[in-house]
């Protein structure tokens, strides 16, 4: 589960109140980002960077793509489109011809 979101500053609650959403949004922006920098670490302390995960097998290496694992993305052919058309021009002339 995720952690449930910390309740609004009360000058953010006070500037809504007072009818003054622009700056309820600036207070906060603020107050956001002072959290932010505290639950950085600092420069030179001991924090390790995770490493890079790789995708396990039967695991998308694009999840975002849209495609189930192991399905192929459908490639189009110029090609084929236009034999199809030749072939159909073709038997329409036949057709017209006798």
């Amino acid at each position: 589960m995720s952690k449930p979101t910390a309740p609004l500053p009360p000058e953010v609650l006070e500037a809504f109140e007072q009818r003054r959403p622009i700056e309820a949004i600036r207070l906060l922006l603020a107050s956001r980002a002072s959290l932010s920098q505290q639950a950085r670490p600092q420069p030179g302390s001991s924090a390790t960077t995770p490493k890079p995960r790789t995708p396990q097998s039967g695991e998308s290496i694009n999840p975002g793509s849209g495609l189930s694992p192991g399905e192929e993305p459908n490639s189009s052919s110029a090609f084929w489109d236009w034999v199809v058309v030749a072939l159909f021009a073709y038997l329409a002339y036949r057709l017209v011809e006798g």
